[in-house]
């Protein structure tokens, strides 16, 4: 996957949209016209974009194309007054007990450098450099393994749940949604009837009410 391409999609905000919407769930043009207030022609122009730069896929269902995130990337930028990079991660295709113990060992190695000249320096430098891919290493691992316990959710949730309704209550408090009204207003839900599934759900002891920080939120159980 090219860096600047997605960068470059990522760079319109209208496609930042797009993207986040597409995170809930697989969506159809009209119903992204709809939820973001563009123009269908104008949506399938940024969908087009999207598609070339590899970050989205379609397909049909009966008459409607949905379009969907195809793709788990990590995308790492860092900005400094040495350095500026632009990189993609995937899944470190190594152990993570073993990417972790190289980390603890790096940073017990940089502690010890003396850096007082330029020599020790530059071996603390390249120490920090190689710390920092090896972060990138357990971040992409952790992302890979995010995607694969919601996608095991939504399975179970689908082994359940025969509502819609209920389907997409668990899967924004799954994605973190915490209120009525998140709910509501992520998947542009009537709030009376997220608040009438969150109690049906509460009923078959699959979600719960909490008391947190000044607020009642809901959560699963």
């Amino acid at each position: 996957m090219n860096v600047s391409e997605v960068l470059e999609a990522l760079g319109n905000e209208s496609r930042r949209r797009i993207l986040e919407l597409l995170s809930r769930k697989p969506c159809y043009v009209s119903e992204i016209s709809y939820y973001l207030g563009m123009a269908p022609k104008v949506v399938l122009e940024h969908l087009e974009k999207l598609e070339r730069a590899g970050l989205i896929s379609s397909f049909v269902d009966g008459r409607r194309r949905y379009y969907y995130i195809s793709t788990n990337l990590r995308l790492e930028v860092t900005i400094s007054p040495h350095r500026f990079t632009a990189f993609i991660t995937d899944e470190s295709a190594e152990s993570i007990e073993d990417v972790l113990k190289d980390v603890r060992e790096r940073f017990r190695a940089i502690q010890e450098v003396g850096m007082t000249s330029i020599s020790e320096i530059y071996r603390a430098l390249t120490i920090a450099e190689d710390l920092q891919r090896r972060f990138s290493a357990v971040q992409s691992f952790l992302a890979a393994r995010f995607n694969q316990f919601v996608e095991r959710m939504l399975n179970e949730m689908d082994k359940m749940l025969s509502d819609d309704f209920e389907r997409l209550v668990m899967l924004g408090l799954a994605k973190g949604l915490r209120s009525v009204s998140e709910i509501a207003e992520c998947f542009r839900l009537p709030y009376r009837e997220v608040e009438r599934t969150l109690n049906a759900l509460m009923e078959k002891g699959l979600v719960k009410k909490e008391y947190r920080d000044g607020e009642y939120i809901w959560v699963i159980k």
